[in-house]
């Protein structure tokens, strides 16, 4: 998941310099990190990362595919 501290790093630059992308006036990107791949993060970027910081974010189970190898097996 270090790989969201990069892409995020330069995504602006990007769409910036394409002359096909644009992102709308008064959009934030905010990069975050699901609730549960977050704890295997680094410690020191939990805060910034964990979505449960985010002032009105909503939660959802985004594991569906996880959830249904079980059953699938």
């Amino acid at each position: 998941y270090d790989i969201n501290c990069q892409y995020n790093r330069y995504l602006k630059d990007h769409i910036t310099s394409s002359m096909y992308l644009s992102i709308p006036i008064g959009m934030d990107i905010i990069p975050r990190i699901g609730l549960w791949h977050v704890h295997g993060y680094q410690d020191s970027c939990y805060v910034w990362y964990a979505s449960k910081f985010i002032h009105g974010t909503g939660r959802i189970d985004g594991e569906i595919m996880e959830t249904l190898w079980a059953p699938l097996n």
